[in-house]
């Protein structure tokens, strides 16, 4: 059994390195964990413990569905929290949606749906997990910079190929591997 998911890789740009920076040292006080810059992505579908015998079924659906997508753009923007700014859980950059990122959820959806999964409940909010809380001294602290941030641009992305994970839970972290590679035409 593996527990596998379906994203975009996110591979940050000078600024949006240096914003995160800025951000972590702004925070430095919080008790957050930060993501690596090496495991940030976008998670388009979250499978879960999936039987080894089916992952090359999965592979073959999500082929056959995005045979058809072109690489877009996407732009990285503003902060924000789960939950809420009292409260937060998370914290993440912002995606801004567009319709070729919908038809890429749409497709991935399709995929899964032919493999017997069904597609989560929630709404699709696109973003990047960049840290997530464990306690704040000060909530004031992320309210603010939520707010200092609400309109920068962090990066834009070219988006030419979806993954396949599979995520191992180790105590110092998540390690992503990658099953499949799916190069948008």
């Amino acid at each position: 059994m593996k527990r596998t998911f379906i994203a975009i890789k996110v591979p940050l740009s000078k600024n949006a390195s240096e914003l995160i920076h800025k951000i972590k040292f702004e925070l430095k006080e919080e008790r957050i964990k930060w993501v690596e810059s090496w495991n940030l992505h976008i998670t388009l579908f979250f499978i879960g413990d999936t039987e080894e015998n089916i992952i090359d079924e999965i592979g073959k659906s999500l082929s056959e569905k995005l045979e058809n997508i072109s690489p877009f753009n996407l732009k990285c923007e503003n902060l924000g929290v789960f939950k809420n700014t009292l409260n937060p859980k998370a914290l993440w950059i912002g995606i801004h949606e567009s319709e070729s990122l919908n038809g890429l959820k749409l497709a991935v959806n399709e995929a899964m749906s032919m493999q017997g999964f069904s597609s989560e409940e929630k709404l699709f909010k696109p973003h990047l997990t960049i840290g997530r809380t464990k306690f704040l001294n000060d909530k004031n602290r992320i309210k603010k910079l939520t707010e200092e941030y609400k309109d920068v641009v962090f990066q834009n992305l070219v988006i030419d190929k979806v993954l396949f994970y599979e995520s191992i839970l180790t105590p110092k972290g998540p390690i992503y591997k990658v099953l499949r590679e799916f190069q948008l035409n």
